[in-house]
């Protein structure tokens, strides 16, 4: 399904379905070696599948819901899907966008869906469904389903951070300055 976010629209499914992970994967031509984040509602839903730290705890309260994604550590007992979508690195992306689609999608199934912009690897980041159709209007496989919330403002994907042994690493640029960041933890 393609879905408005706070930043693109992205492409989501069930995070703990195996063959929809599979199959979003195969759908957006993504190696498999190469991460998938989720969209949860709440730290709560988040740390059913992720270890939070004090930093990372501080940043969510203060960022989300917004363009922020936190890459933390995976829990030991998590489904297969989940771990598949870390693509082998242990740590798992954690995103809750500032949209009331995409918040009330992850509501209502009641776990997390998959957060990745709806285009084709390697292709332009997507603001509005048109620009999604065209993406995928060569290929085999489509998206089933297209939630459109108009064109969105066009802003960079949400800034990725990962935090470990307590050093902030900000693995892409987005909307949120590491200085915005670090000032958020210096007032937690």
């Amino acid at each position: 399904m393609v879905y408005p976010t706070d930043t693109a629209y992205g492409l989501g499914v069930d995070a703990l379905n195996s063959r929809a992970v599979a199959r979003l994967y195969r759908l957006k031509g993504r190696n498999f070696a190469k991460p998938v984040h989720v969209v949860v509602t709440s730290l709560q839903m988040a740390k059913q599948y992720v270890f939070f730290d004090e930093q990372s705890t501080a940043l969510f309260r203060h960022f989300l819901p917004g363009p922020l994604s936190l890459v933390l550590p995976l829990k030991p007992k998590i489904p297969a899907s989940v771990r598949k979508l870390s693509a082998g690195s242990g740590r798992l992306g954690i995103r809750m966008p500032k949209n009331k689609i995409a918040l009330s999608l992850v509501r209502k199934l009641g776990r997390p869906i998959t957060a990745t912009s709806a285009n084709f690897a390697g292709g332009r980041t997507p603001y509005s469904i048109a620009e999604t159709l065209k993406e995928f209007q060569t290929k085999i496989r489509q998206p089933d389903l297209y939630l459109d919330a108009g064109r969105l403002p066009k802003r960079r994907p949400s800034t990725l951070v990962e935090i470990r042994h307590g050093k902030i690493r900000i693995l892409r640029k987005g909307p949120l300055s590491k200085k915005l960041i670090l000032k958020a933890l210096h007032n937690a």
